[in-house]
C-alpha cells in the first residue's frame, strides 16, 4: 500500500507540474469486471468476483472518490458497488459507447471530467473500452503494454486536459486462495 501510494504520489506531483497554477488534475482510475459466473442463466460475480469486488473497496479506501461509473451491466455495477458504498456515494451509469460512436464516448467522458473537476473518479468498464477511453484522455495504446483484461490491473490516468494525459498500470496484488 505504501509502494502503491509513493506511485500515485509521484504521477500526481508530476501531473500538476504540467497543469495551469492552481488547478488540480483530474484522476481516472480504470478498474476492469471482477469475475464472473452465470447463476440460473443471469450473469453475476462469481465468490471470487465477490471477493474482488469487497478488495477493490478496500484497495482504494485511502483515497477521496468524488464518483463512481459504470455501464448499466450487473457484472459492472456488481463490481464497484462496494467502493460505491464504503464512499457512501451511488453508482452512476454511462453508456459505453466506445465499439459503436467514439464522438459520443468523447462526450461521455468530457461530462464526467467536467463534472469532477480535480477530483478522482473510478470508471469500471470492460478491458477494450479501457483502452480506448484512455486513448481520447490521451493515453496512446502502446503506452499502456498489453491490456491482460484482468481485474487486478487497475489504471490511473491523471488528466490535465482531454488529450494530455499521464498512465500509471497498478496490480493491486488480488491473490486468489487455493
Amino acid at each position: 500500500m505504501l509502494r502503491t501510494s509513493f506511485l500515485l504520489l509521484l504521477i500526481w506531483s508530476a501531473v500538476c507540474s504540467m497543469r495551469t497554477p492552481g488547478k488540480a488534475p483530474t484522476t481516472v482510475i480504470f478498474v476492469n469486471c471482477a469475475e464472473t459466473a452465470t447463476h440460473g442463466g443471469e450473469p453475476g460475480l462469481s465468490l471470487t468476483g465477490k471477493q474482488q469486488s469487497a478488495h477493490l473497496a478496500g484497495f482504494l479506501k485511502d483515497m477521496e472518490i468524488g464518483a463512481v461509473y459504470s455501464p448499466y451491466s450487473p457484472c459492472l455495477i456488481k463490481t464497484v458497488e462496494p467502493l460505491a458504498q464504503s464512499k457512501k456515494c451511488q453508482v452512476q451509469y454511462y453508456r459505453d459507447a466506445t465499439m459503436d460512436n467514439m464522438e459520443a464516448m468523447e462526450h461521455i467522458l468530457k461530462t464526467m471530467m467536467e463534472a469532477n473537476d480535480g477530483k478522482t473518479i473510478v470508471v469500471c468498464a470492460p478491458g477494450k473500452s479501457i483502452i480506448k477511453m484512455a486513448g481520447i484522455l490521451g493515453i496512446r495504446e502502446k503506452e499502456l503494454k498489453s491490456n491482460r483484461g484482468v481485474f487486478d490491473e487497475v489504471l490511473i490516468v491523471n488528466v490535465l486536459e482531454i488529450g494530455q494525459a499521464v498512465a500509471q498500470k497498478l496490480n493491486m496484488n488480488f491473490q486468489k486462495k487455493v
